[in-house]
């Protein structure tokens, strides 16, 4: 049997909770941003990164890992303790480990992106999952957004 958690052959929303209380709106986000990111990334750039040691597996595994340490920068804007929401150099790099600089830059513009592409959305939901952040997210115990 697959111990799911560890399987990132796809990015799955139980990637983001550990047990009930980390079922919030603001873990769904994230799981949406790493989503966003990964469809984000070109099929060039990910071939690309395949010849550098990025898996299927690897690659989620670090759209997952950006995707939280973004949630950081989401929290420091939400304490006013930065003027703007600004996705930086060092966060890809985390994630992104061991890659070089033009590398980092081109996925940065990816995740640009796909926080762009994610904000538009966000817009007109009405689960507002950062303005909500700590509440119980439902979608979670959804089955249809599990790949069965």
């Amino acid at each position: 049997m697959i111990n799911k958690a560890k399987d990132f052959s796809k990015i799955e929303p139980y990637h983001f909770f550990s047990n009930q209380n980390d079922k919030t709106k603001f873990n769904w986000f994230a799981f949406e941003l790493a989503c966003e990111i990964e469809q984000a990334v070109p099929y060039k750039l990910k071939r690309y990164l395949s010849k550098r040691g990025y898996t299927k597996q690897t690659f989620n595994k670090s759209c997952i890992e950006l995707a939280s340490l973004l949630q950081g920068i989401v929290l420091k804007k939400l304490r006013n303790e930065i003027p703007d929401m600004q996705i930086n150099y060092s966060e890809v790099e985390k994630a992104f480990p061991k890659l070089n600089d033009k590398t980092i830059n081109r996925l940065l513009d990816c995740t640009a992106k796909a926080w762009d592409s994610l904000l538009g959305v966000c817009v007109s939901c009405p689960s507002a999952c950062i303005t909500n952040k700590d509440e119980y997210c439902t979608m979670f115990d959804d089955a249809s957004y599990y790949d069965t």
